[in-house]
């Protein structure tokens, strides 16, 4: 097994921390809105998953749960189930493209859209099958899946945007 370990400049992290916030008051502001149709994207969850595909799983550790408390603090009804998830696709993600996936655009695109689909999946199957919503199979395919979608193209930006930062401050490899 080849061992290497990648050494980034501490700025790198500022500059994603500024970028995941930016990404965060983006979101929340009510008169810019990204909703395209019904589809409304949550862009903090490609952010993370590229995020640790560059920078390994204990990056996307603390991405996802920073990420998942802001989401969680803001959104009504999911107490800690979008900490939960982020933290869990920060992980998988990390491990995923050190151990098994190439950081190129194809395998980004690809489980982003896979893991954006389970994103929603979950929050759907706890915040409106479980809930007992009589209207949520409309709202899966009305909702969940075009947003699911919708966020997974936000990967390509991001993947580009973090390749660069993240090649730009590398130290050593």
């Amino acid at each position: 097994m080849i061992n290497y370990i990648e050494k980034y400049h501490s700025h790198l992290y500022y500059i994603l921390t500024l970028c995941l916030f930016g990404l965060f008051v983006l979101q929340r502001i009510p008169y810019l809105s990204l909703t395209v149709a019904t589809a409304t994207p949550t862009l903090l969850l490609p952010a993370v998953i590229v995020i640790a595909c560059f920078l390994r799983e204990w990056t996307g550790f603390w991405v996802g749960l920073i990420s998942g408390i802001a989401l969680d603090t803001v959104t009504n009804g999911t107490s800690i189930l979008n900490t939960l998830l982020l933290l869990v696709i920060g992980v998988a993600a990390g491990l995923a493209f050190r151990l098994f996936l190439n950081r190129n655009l194809k395998a980004v695109l690809v489980f982003g859209i896979i893991v954006s689909v389970a994103f929603y999946l979950i929050k759907w199957l706890f915040l409106d099958l479980f809930a007992g919503d009589s209207s949520a199979f409309a709202l899966l395919f009305y909702y969940h899946l075009p947003s699911a979608l919708y966020t997974a193209a936000f990967s390509v930006p991001f993947y580009y945007f973090v390749r660069w930062l993240s090649q730009k401050y590398l130290i050593e490899q």
